[in-house]
């Protein structure tokens, strides 16, 4: 299909969708008569009004609010529009005579102005300003708590998609893994693997910034966040190029909670599940005219059970040889998050802030793995793991805020230093079954790590608007990043009976990574669209050392990332927006170190230190429409990625699994994301949501010319019951089916969850309760083989479990502006276009 019959197609839905509006969605008529209205028809449309929404709380703009003009005898509307992305609204021919202007907007009052006059003689005029209209979010008092009306689950904007993670009860007691479980287009699977339209390639921020305090290990910082300290997650799947183009998948941005009320505000909790897992976190806020300070404060413990098997075949030309495990074990782990800061008003144009976070934990694991191998003599044993790992780390943040006397007109900065670090250690002990110990010899043995990581970062970002409406940004970015990784082994020595170093598996790897990046980007109006494009340059520097052999590895490198996006339409008819952004997935030092590392003596693992960057160039069409209550979301999107970095494993004729890593050639991906959000009735909301998608890999690594598909189906659905104006009763479930992957099978997956939530004092006080996994369909399963093997596995996790959570809030509970919030680095027009 050629560019042309896009444009076709794309210009067809649109109209369609606007004749479907107007067909259906005609508001009366009022009391005119027939003839009142061929008068009006007939009068001269000479009539022009113009001018600019804002919230009045924040200042900034509200995109799509509805422009009526209602004629002041009949009260029927005879035209009308709505404001742009930037707040401003322009009509004309708007017939002569006396009319009333309504703006309405979803969560706001009508603002009502006029009756004005539209008449070319004597005092009165034909042409309007309106200049700044303020509307105002309505508001419920319930006792001493001041509470604005119901904020959506899900805010759909041209950029992002936002969830309001303080709307939902069923991640009450848990973690950021829970909250980003519940998300349309996030997986996470049991083991808190995270996904985003089935690339693990996320870039995870919180309140718009990467952090390395957890170490690196992303996976423990998002355990050790609470999920009643967070307000929002945002997700952008094509971001432009303002942003940082890491993680080709898109940003996940977690945005914590915040309260902009002036006096003493927060909020505690604490949770307590049936798998001796709990959870104490809080918030709390003291704001004056110049000043304001926060903590926001979480500690938490989890507890996981899991239990496995595994079979590998591998076919040799003397002999076959077959390792068969079955496993079980533990997990525990105790974490502390805790971000704190104050925030100065210079004057009403500047403010400073410093801020800092803080994160800790340790845990232990506990895992025994019987084996049968056949190789070709059989032999049979238990490895009993008994692993502690403990991390900590910090980071500083000072930023600077300039405003002007044009809203819209904004200089930001920060300043940020981030340090973590992480060290473990894992006891490996071999037992021979009865019967077997001429096959196999008792033997302990210790593998260790000790990790560092730190992260300096300089950023400035500058928006300017014109006069027509347009906006330009312009922004410096400079990080400089430094890891340093240890990996330890020992075995012990019988004569000496102490364990020795084993230098075969110890060794020191260094990983320095600095990034220089300038950016620019432009936003304006052609017409019916909207149109933001821009562009990112970046200069990398990449240098690596393993210290054991004095080995040194360079890859500097410079890349371009343009980006694209544009908009159209109105979200009570038909909103298209398509995008382009192009990304990459920097290879981290774990796939490079091209030092051996073992798990045991059948499987072990080494980096390759020559992989270079991947890229994705990523495309999007995005089609919404909300009316009445109902939003439907369709968006297309096609990725191709050149040098993919895949996992490659590679067997030994020891019967010894070898994983490393690869830049294939290259990887196309197609898919579609869908979502129907809506109301049945005054008291029920449903999401439902869904994507299907499609992979294909080109590559010669596997052997010649390997070519192959990967499909997959997701399904999700989320729905709210207000059972009364202080309970209610949520329900979520997530279902995978089975799917072909690159080099084998993925079993089918699924995930639920439901809780209950009651209210008292006027709403202060909240008591709830959610039983995860309660049809106990959690697992996983795999398939895969290559030339001349074979591996199934399969795990199994105990996740039912019953969670109590109690809530108190105080002070004055604010429900902030859909568009006041910044933290993401957002500094430009307001861009949404649909709330559900």
């Amino acid at each position: 299909m050629d560019h042309l019959s896009i444009k076709r197609i794309l210009f067809s839905v649109f109209v369609l969708g606007a004749v479907f509006e107007t067909a259906h969605g005609q508001r009366p008529q009022g009391s005119w008569g027939r003839g009142q209205q061929r008068q009006m028809q007939d009068a001269p449309k000479i009539g022009v009004i113009y001018g600019t929404v804002v919230d009045s709380a924040s200042g900034e703009p509200v995109p799509y609010a509805s422009i009526s003009v209602v004629n002041q005898r009949g009260g029927t509307i005879v035209t009308g529009g709505i404001t742009k992305e930037n707040g401003e609204f322009h009509i004309t021919e708007i017939p002569l005579g006396r009319h009333s202007i309504l703006v309405e907007y979803i969560g706001y009052g009508v603002k009502k102005i006029g009756p004005l006059t539209f008449l070319p003689f004597g005092d009165n005029v034909t042409t309007h300003n309106l200049e700044t209209i303020p509307l105002v979010q309505k508001v419920l008092e319930l006792g001493e708590v001041d509470v604005t009306a119901d904020r959506p689950m899900f805010i759909q904007t041209a950029q992002k998609r936002i969830f309001s993670a303080e709307q939902n009860t069923l991640s009450t007691g848990g973690s950021a893994i829970d909250v980003l479980r519940q998300i349309p287009g996030v997986e996470v699977d049991m083991d808190d693997n995270l996904s985003l339209r089935g690339s693990s390639q996320v870039n995870i921020m919180i309140d718009g910034k990467p952090s390395v305090i957890a170490g690196g290990n992303i996976k423990e910082l998002l355990r050790s966040i609470p999920a009643s300290n967070i307000a929002d997650v945002e997700v952008m799947t094509n971001p432009g190029a303002k942003y940082d183009p890491e993680g080709m998948a898109g940003i996940i941005n977690i945005v914590l909670k915040e309260n902009k009320f002036a006096g003493l505000n927060g909020n505690l909790s604490s949770s307590a599940d049936s798998q001796r897992g709990s959870n104490l976190s809080g918030q709390i806020n003291w704001r004056t005219v110049s000043f304001n300070t926060f903590a926001n404060v979480g500690v938490r413990r989890y507890v996981r059970q899991s239990s496995g098997d595994s079979y590998r075949k591998m076919q040799f030309d003397a002999f076959e040889s077959v390792l068969d495990q079955a496993s079980e074990g533990s997990r525990l782990g105790d974490n502390l998050f805790l971000k704190t800061g104050f925030e100065y008003f210079i004057d009403p144009m500047q403010s400073l802030a410093l801020s800092t976070t803080l994160n800790g934990g340790d845990g232990g694991n506990d895992d025994i793995t019987s084996t049968v191998e056949y190789n070709p003599f059989e032999s049979q044993y238990f490895r009993t793991t008994n692993g502690t790992n403990d991390r900590g780390g910090y980071d500083v943040n000072l930023n600077y805020d300039r405003k002007f006397k044009n809203p819209k007109q904004k200089f930001s900065s920060f300043v940020r230093y981030s340090s973590g670090e992480s060290d473990g250690l894992t006891d490996f002990f071999t037992t021979p079954v009865a019967g077997f110990d001429e096959m196999v010899r008792q033997n302990k043995a210790k593998n260790g790590n000790e990790g560092k990581d730190s992260n300096f970062e300089l950023k400035a970002d500058y928006v300017h608007p014109f006069e027509n409406g347009n906006v330009l940004e312009v922004g410096l970015d400079s990080r400089m990043r430094t890891r340093d990784d240890s990996q330890l082994a020992f075995i012990f020595d019988e004569g000496t009976t102490a364990f020795v170093d084993d230098s075969l598996f110890s060794n020191r790897f260094m990983y320095d990574e600095d990034v220089h990046a300038a950016y620019v980007q432009f936003t304006t109006t052609v017409g019916m669209f909207g149109i933001t494009a821009g562009g990112r340059y970046e200069n990398v520097g990449m240098k690596s050392q393993l210290i054991n052999t004095g080995e040194n590895f360079e890859n500097p490198y410079n890349s371009f990332y343009p980006s694209l996006s544009v908009s159209a339409g109105a979200p009570q008819l038909l909103q298209v927006q398509a995008s382009y952004a192009r990304r990459v997935n920097r290879p981290r030092s774990r796939q490079l170190n091209p030092f051996m590392t073992r798990q045991d003596m059948q499987n072990m693992r080494t980096g390759n230190p020559f992989l270079k960057p991947e890229y994705v160039d990523s495309y999007e069409i995005n089609f919404g429409r909300y009316s009445r209550g109902l939003s439907l979301n369709f968006s297309p999107y096609y990725r191709h990625l050149t040098d993919k970095i895949s996992r490659h494993k590679i067997m030994t004729e020891e019967g010894t699994s070898i994983a490393t890593y690869e830049n294939i050639s290259e990887q196309i991906s197609k898919g579609v994301e869908y979502s129907i959000i809506g109301s049945l009735g005054k008291k029920f909301r449903l999401v439902l949501s869904g994507s299907i998608y499609r992979d294909e890999i080109n590559t010669d690594i596997y052997g010649k010319d390997y070519n192959n598909t990967a499909t997959g189906q997701r399904y999700v659905i989320n729905s709210t019951w207000n059972m009364n104006p202080t309970t209610e009763l949520m329900f979520f479930m997530f279902y995978r089916p089975a799917q072909e992957i690159a080099i084998g099978r993925m079993g089918s997956m699924s995930w639920s969850a439901i809780s209950l939530k009651k209210k008292f004092l006027d709403e202060k006080l909240s008591i709830s309760a959610r039983m995860g996994d309660p049809f106990n369909l959690s697992g996983l399963y795999f398939e895969t083989w290559g030339e001349n093997w074979y591996q199934e596995s399969s795990r199994d996790f105990f996740s039912q479990r019953i969670t109590i959570s109690l809530e108190y809030r105080f002070g004055k509970i604010e429900d902030r502006s859909r568009f006041s919030r910044n933290r993401s680095g957002d500094q430009g027009n307001r861009d949404d276009f649909e709330i559900f």
